[in-house]
């Protein structure tokens, strides 16, 4: 009987740690939060692009066609300046704030039009990250490869949760020009289809709080192996001694 309620109590503790977090939940209260499905980055201040000119290595710059070697630091890439406009060969300084990647390929392609035949632009932004804070295994900011990066990937590309995650009061930080924006999302009420559905952007700031019971178990544990070693060493002695 004693075994089988200590076995329950360790079941209990452990799925307590790797609950579902996929539960029923008002969808309602994320819509606000999703972005456009026809949502498309916007080219940024500090912003720092590659650009490709197909048969031209001489204008390309960060690209497979570049000059430079992917060890050099200037040559790398183009940086969106405070006026929001690159510096590019032949076209000068060149405004791209606001454009997405699309636009801002066609307006270099028709500039770049006037000394080259039918000219092959490639744009790239290298710097679309998102940082991730807190009870996560590996924090720090993440580059996102994709056009579309859900929230759930991002925490595990951030190496998951730790298991002092506090999953019902998870927040994500948004800039939206002077403003910040907030949500704060609790995963263990998380529809599994509607979860898909939770979008982090470039710029976004995803912070994992601890739950409250941290500090007194990792005091708990660390009082546990003190007394462990007490008691080992005790026992060690009392061999010895044949006491």
């Amino acid at each position: 009987m004693a075994r089988n309620l200590l076995f329950g109590l360790v079941l209990c503790l452990l799925t307590g740690c790797t609950q579902n977090l996929f539960q029923s939940t008002d969808k309602t209260k994320y819509q606000a939060f999703a972005p456009d499905p026809a949502y498309e980055y916007k080219l940024r201040k500090d912003d720092k692009l590659s650009i490709s000119v197909w048969d031209h290595e001489e204008l390309s710059v960060g690209s497979i066609y570049s000059v430079y070697s992917s060890g050099e630091e200037q040559g790398k890439w183009v940086l969106v300046g405070p006026d929001g406009k690159i510096g590019f060969s032949k076209v000068g300084s060149f405004p791209v704030e606001g454009l997405t990647v699309a636009a801002a390929q066609a307006n270099l392609q028709r500039a770049l039009g006037k000394w080259i035949v039918n000219p092959q632009v490639t744009i790239k932004v290298l710097n679309k990250e998102v940082t991730v804070l807190g009870e996560v295994n590996t924090p720090g900011v993440l580059l996102l490869q994709k056009e579309r990066n859900t929230l759930l990937e991002v925490l595990g590309r951030a190496g998951d949760l730790t298991v002092y995650a506090e999953k019902r009061h998870v927040k994500v930080a948004r800039p939206e020009g002077t403003a910040l924006r907030e949500m704060e999302i609790d995963l263990t009420q998380l529809d599994r289809n509607y979860a898909t559905n939770i979008v982090v952007l470039p710029g976004d700031v995803v912070y994992v709080p601890a739950r409250k019971g941290k500090q007194f178990d990792k005091k708990a544990g660390t009082s546990l192996a003190v007394t462990s070693a007490i008691t080992a060493i005790l026992l060690f002695t009392r061999i010895i001694t044949g006491l």
